[in-house]
């Protein structure tokens, strides 16, 4: 457990929306002694959280500012050690104190290039959190589908009572998912299919049964060892498994290699009857590649929760497209967010004072 010694206080200023600058005090932290020299722990966290995030060990000096760059950068010093965000800020002149930065979300492409990433500091995400979330969405999208509950509601809309055989559709039981990522996200979904009796394809990175070593919120979730899939394949083999799957799910993050993962070579190997469910980024997908493949009837429907530019336009045809469900990326919105992202933070908090390896952390040299 974290030990604390010496207590001061401090006010600090942050600015919130709609609330103009709020000033709190908080107690400043002098932590144990390293080698004979006391270290402050400064910390700038960009969320609209103060008054939920409760558990801050006391003596912490948190600094809470608005989640947008410009706001970041006015409230970062050159003391700031901890910086928990999801945007980057646009001015870095004053982060030369900063040791940690975490990431509130799974996605990582705004640190692709960043200059921080130059610098000689730790990095983490919140990769898990919203594992149970997204799994939950993603069946519920597939069984949406596979049930046909739109149809099924407008009848009812219109008092019209149908040919039920006709309207009928296999059971899950027998069929197969594909899972494209297989971190917290996919190895829930694959835990909630496997018990719907689908046989599971997982794309990862390497071909080999991993144990999950991330955050997951829960105990009791996902696939620890990696042993629910039948095969687990690199994307290099994507060819040769699509054929074969009635579900592909994305859930792995936008990077230059899975940025159009989804092109027009993927779709004309997809089932005609197959369903695309995307809760990762919408860079993964080439929209107009996946446009001209519906269109073609080259598979049968894509769940987009995620768009290449967000918030999707009123004018966009992923909205009213016959074969495209789209929905605003809630997928990942929970009313408990706040208080699993703090879990998280204090888990990673405790492991960096102890010199530790971070829940999540990522390899800062893969962003430069």
């Amino acid at each position: 457990m974290l030990e604390i010694v010496d207590l001061l206080y401090f006010q600090t200023e942050f600015a919130a929306p709609m609330m103009g600058v709020q000033s709190i005090t908080m107690p400043l932290c002098r932590q144990k002694y390293t080698g004979g020299v006391r270290q402050t722990m400064n910390i700038v966290v960009a969320m609209n959280v103060r008054d939920r995030w409760n558990r801050i060990p006391a003596g912490m000096a948190c600094t809470y500012c608005a989640p947008d760059p410009q706001a970041i950068a006015r409230a970062i010093s050159p003391d700031t050690a901890v910086l928990v965000t999801d945007a980057m800020p646009t001015d870095v002149s004053s982060c030369g104190g900063l040791k940690w930065l975490h990431l509130v979300s799974a996605g990582t492409e705004q640190l692709i290039g960043h200059p921080l990433m130059k610098r000689e500091l730790r990095v983490s995400n919140a990769a898990g959190i919203g594992a149970v979330h997204m799994a939950e969405f993603a069946v519920g999208q597939l069984l949406r589908h596979r049930k046909r509950f739109d149809a099924l509601a407008a009848f009812a809309h219109d008092r019209r009572w149908p040919d039920r055989l006709a309207e009928s559709r296999p059971s899950l039981r027998g069929g197969h998912a594909l899972l494209v990522g297989y971190g917290g996200v996919g190895r829930e979904t694959a835990r909630l299919l496997t018990a719907f009796g689908m046989t599971i394809t997982a794309v990862q990175s390497a071909a080999v049964r991993q144990p999950y070593r991330g955050f997951l919120p829960y105990d009791g979730i996902g696939d620890p060892d990696g042993s629910l899939p039948e095969r687990i394949v690199t994307a290099a083999e994507l060819p040769q498994v699509l054929p074969q799957a009635d579900v592909v799910l994305l859930s792995v993050p936008l990077t230059a290699a899975t940025r159009h993962l989804m092109n027009r070579e993927a779709f004309a190997r997809m089932k005609r009857d197959a369903v695309l469910i995307n809760v990762s980024r919408g860079g993964v997908i080439d929209t107009t590649a996946m446009l001209a493949a519906l269109d073609a009837g080259e598979f049968a429907h894509a769940y987009l929760d995620v768009f290449e530019v967000e918030p999707l336009p009123a004018e966009s045809p992923l909205w009213t497209h016959p074969r495209i469900t789209a929905t605003p990326h809630m997928s990942g919105v929970m009313p408990d967010s706040a208080e699993l992202q703090q879990e998280l933070f204090l888990r990673n908090l405790e492991r960096f004072l102890q010199g530790e390896t971070l829940l999540n952390e990522l390899d800062r040299a893969r962003f430069i």
